[in-house]
C-alpha cells in the first residue's frame, strides 16, 4: 500500500512538474522586431512611383541597420512610446508618440527603441516600383 502511495505522488509531481516546464518553453521572449505591410498601392498620378505603409512594434532596445531607401521617400509616424533616429546629414532626433520625421531618398538612416518601453510606429514610403523597400549599408 505505501509502494501504491509513494507511486502515485510521484505520478502527480510529474504531472505539475511536466505542466510547468510546458508553460516555460512555451513563454518565449516576444521578437524584437515585429512589422506589417498594411498596404501597398500604385500612384497612378506619378507613374512607376507606390505608397508602401508598415505598421511596426520595438521592443527596448532593439536597432535597425543602418539603411537607405533607393529613390523613396520615408515619413516614421510614432504611435506609442518614442524612436530615436540617426539620419546622415541631420543629426539625432528623438520622436515622440504623435510626431513624425521625413527621411530623404538614399539618405543613410536608422532608428532604435532607445527606451525601456515597447514603442510603435507607422512608416510611410513612396517609392520607384522598380526599386528595393531597403537597401542596408555596410560601413
Amino acid at each position: 500500500m505505501n509502494r501504491l502511495v509513494a507511486l502515485g505522488g510521484v505520478f502527480v509531481v510529474g504531472i505539475v512538474l511536466g505542466g510547468l516546464s510546458t508553460e516555460l518553453v512555451h513563454a518565449q521572449a516576444p521578437p524584437q522586431y515585429e512589422t506589417k505591410q498594411v498596404l501597398q498601392a500604385d500612384l497612378t498620378n506619378l507613374p512607376g512611383q507606390e505608397i508602401v505603409v508598415f505598421a511596426s512594434t520595438w521592443q527596448p532596445g532593439f536597432s535597425l541597420p543602418l539603411h537607405m531607401h533607393p529613390d523613396g521617400h520615408e515619413i516614421a509616424y510614432v504611435v506609442e512610446g518614442e524612436q530615436t533616429f540617426e539620419i546622415e546629414g541631420v543629426g539625432t532626433k528623438v520622436v515622440k508618440a504623435g510626431e513624425a520625421i521625413y527621411t530623404p531618398p538614399n539618405t543613410p538612416h536608422f532608428g532604435r527603441n532607445a527606451t525601456d518601453k515597447i514603442s510603435k510606429t507607422v512608416v510611410i514610403r513612396v517609392k520607384d516600383k522598380a526599386k528595393p523597400i531597403m537597401v542596408e549599408i555596410k560601413r
